[in-house]
């Protein structure tokens, strides 16, 4: 199912959320990494706000965290390994936002929710596909909140440095 979500010049939706001027940054990094780390958009000593971010960054950051899946499974699995269903789920994302174009910073959970909101009101005569639309997009809504959360934030980084050394281990 091709879901480029098209949208209007105005992006005028305002979700209820706090402030993303006082909203703390997640995901703060200050540790050190290897020289080696093809995952650098995940280390940020100034961590990211969601809230408040650029689409150009967020889509960055997001090819580093299918990039890191992706070398995972193939270090474990080899060439042939399938995506689970999370990497399934972020490779969703991606399409999904590759032809989005925006100046200026979003909140990126918040885009995603104007998504599921849109497809509630494409309730029509076809229920059934109305259904399959809307919980494809919840599902990406979802593992985007996934992704923006501290804590979810944090499981991806550790995930990356346990590789990294992992990785530095078979070096």
């Amino acid at each position: 199912m091709d879901m480029n979500f098209k949208t209007s010049q105005s992006n005028t939706f305002l979700c209820k959320v706090s402030d993303a001027s006082t909203a703390k940054p997640i995901g703060v990094f200050s540790a050190q990494t290897p020289d080696e780390n093809p995952y650098k958009a995940l280390f940020n000593p100034k961590g990211y706000n969601f809230l408040n971010m650029p689409m150009s960054e967020f889509k960055n950051i997001l090819n580093e965290i299918i990039q890191l899946e992706r070398d995972i499974r193939i270090s474990k699995w080899g060439e042939g390994a399938r995506p689970d269903e999370f990497s399934y789920q972020l490779n969703r994302i991606a399409n999904a936002i590759a032809t989005t174009q925006f100046n200026g910073k979003i909140d990126i959970s918040c885009y995603f929710l104007k998504r599921v909101e849109e497809a509630k009101e494409m309730i029509g005569e076809d229920c059934i596909s109305f259904i399959q639309v809307h919980n494809s997009i919840s599902q990406l809504y979802n593992t985007v909140l996934q992704l923006t959360s501290e804590e979810g934030f944090r499981a991806i980084q550790n995930k990356a440095l346990a590789h990294l050394k992992n990785q530095q281990a078979f070096a």
